[in-house]
């Protein structure tokens, strides 16, 4: 019999990924682990699974409608800090358990905040500040004190995090009573549309086990579907807030660049602008979006970061938006298929619900047909791809890892497998980034000439992604979020609807519109065959 391999046989960035994982399942209580994690297999969808688990106190906490109706039952002292933050540590202590979500547990440094909060409000009889008491997670590239910032490399880790060198938005937040209490799971570089990395691993979707969390967002997401927060802070470049707010049944906001500060984040290819990465707010309801983004917009985030445009919270855009649609003014266009990838069967049944709804409603719906996504996938990919990968592999080399399956088929294993690019190369692609900016707003000006108030459409109503989900390697296109990052749109991610087996039948006449169509409808037909 082969003798065990020794320690010393294992590469030691390996030694420092397992030590990190052991760090974060160390620091959860003991009191809250789970004896016998279910296999996915026998229990797919854990959004509510914490449950049984929690006191009644607690479910009430994490099931709240609202950040805002927990923030105002802290206001009238019906809830001190601690239970609120007591409870949400609960949660996702188990979320971590069965989806794998967290990159730092930070629950003795939020209780601690939330013991001075409530001595401060016993002590002056009002809160801190409007968000006052309320547990916020957080994406692991934004840095927070006391804490490592990874990016899912390896070679990151061991540095800590100073106040000094907190990012500027959270620095903020903890001034207006939020509590961080948790960092979630990223893929290596935040460049994959699944979460995955040589520290903490694989990240599986919350409302189905089976399949991705996405990306790269994707461990926020899963915690926020699993109950384990209630409001969080993500960044989008290509997809990574959309991605995993869909996909996980929850809802995101990706904003346009320089609406909210960036300054202090990390991130990884520094220097790369021709599509811009944005934070934003993840939450289970629109309104807790709009809560997060009207807060730190008072902040004046111009004032600390000079890409942020300064531009306050206006009051009467909002009345207006809202009057439009009380008065079933607002009028809608439709992208049905991106002229790429098909979507598959639920995705087509769920557009089309939603068209049918709001006509009912009484409002206006056209059809959408602009200029060609196809350029706009080829832009962005261009875009993402436009150092070769050496970015990747610099940072993979500081400690010797070997990408995980979801990056290597990206930048390959080692550097050389995308074809080297010159800054001409560059300059053409933001070229043509202005030209389809211009091709498109151009388009959206000529809808006056479809609608009957003669005025262009409000709004789109587009397909987060041509899937419902996908298992784990089949993340392979984000075409229907990337064409609004190269528009820089401002999109939201919404509930529409789920997936029925009986009711989303595989296409029989269906044809191919590109080398990716196949593969991707071909997932569709697999899903069928499984759910039969």
């Amino acid at each position: 019999m082969a003798a065990a391999p020794s320690f010393s046989t294992i590469p030691q960035w390996q030694v420092i990924g397992q030590a990190k994982r052991d760090e974060v399942l160390r620091l959860l209580p003991s009191e809250w682990k789970i004896d016998a994690v279910p296999a996915p297999e026998h229990l797919r969808d854990v959004t509510n699974y914490a449950r049984q688990f929690l006191t009644a106190e607690e479910r009430e906490i994490t099931e709240a409608p609202s950040a805002t109706s927990l923030l105002t039952r802290v206001a009238r002292g019906e809830l001190t800090a601690v239970q609120v933050t007591k409870a949400f540590c609960h949660r996702a202590t188990i979320a971590h358990q069965v989806t794998n979500c967290l990159s730092e547990v930070i629950f003795t440094q939020a209780l601690a905040d939330a013991e001075a909060l409530d001595a401060a409000y016993k002590r002056e009889g009002k809160v801190v500040g409007p968000l006052h008491g309320l547990p916020v997670s957080l994406k692991d590239q934004f840095r927070v004190r006391d804490t490592e910032t990874s990016l899912g490399y390896v070679g990151w880790l061991g540095k800590k995090e100073t106040a000094n060198s907190e990012s500027w938005v959270v620095q903020q937040l903890r001034k207006l009573g939020a509590i961080v209490f948790v960092k979630t799971n990223v893929p290596s570089s935040l460049m994959a549309l699944e979460t995955s990395n040589n520290i903490i691993g694989y990240t599986v979707n919350a409302a189905n086990r089976l399949l991705s969390a996405s990306g790269s967002s994707g461990g926020e997401a899963a915690l926020i579907a699993a109950g384990g927060s209630i409001l969080g802070l993500g960044s989008d470049l290509g997809a990574s807030i959309r991605l995993p707010s869909a996909l996980n049944g929850i809802v995101g906001l990706r904003p346009s660049h320089g609406r909210l500060p960036y300054v202090g984040v990390a991130n990884s290819m520094l220097g790369h602008q021709t599509l811009e990465s944005v934070i934003g707010p993840i939450a289970r309801n629109i309104a807790d979006l709009r809560l997060l983004v009207q807060t730190i917009v008072a902040l004046e985030p111009w004032t600390a970061d000079p890409k942020v445009v300064k531009l306050p919270w206006r009051e009467n855009e909002e009345l207006e938006a809202r009057r439009k649609l009380a008065s079933k003014k607002l009028i809608f266009a439709v992208l049905r298929n991106d002229g790429v990838i098909t979507p598959h069967p639920p995705v087509q049944r769920v557009v089309q619900e939603s068209v049918d709804k709001l006509k009912a409603e009484g409002y206006e719906v056209i059809e959408w047909s602009p200029p060609a996504h196809s350029e706009a996938f080829e832009i962005s990919w261009a875009s993402f791809t436009a150092d070769a990968g050496k970015d990747f592999h610099d940072q993979m080399s500081l400690s010797g890892e070997i990408p995980v399956p979801e990056l290597a088929s990206v930048y390959g294993e080692k550097l050389g497998h995308l074809p080297s690019k010159t800054v001409n190369d560059l300059w053409d692609t933001q070229r043509r980034r202005d030209e389809f900016q211009a091709r498109y707003l151009r388009y959206w000006e000529s809808t006056r000439d479809k609608t009957s108030t003669g005025e262009p459409v409000d709004a789109l109503l587009v397909p987060v992604a041509p899937t419902v989900g996908y298992k784990r390697g089949n993340g392979l296109y984000p075409g229907y979020t990337s064409t609004y990052s190269v528009l820089d749109y401002s999109v939201a991610v919404v509930r529409a609807g789920k997936a029925d087996a009986a009711r989303d039948l595989p296409y029989h006449d269906f044809k191919p519109q590109s080398d990716f169509d196949g593969p991707i409808q071909a997932q569709c037909m697999r899903a069928q065959a499984d759910a039969s």
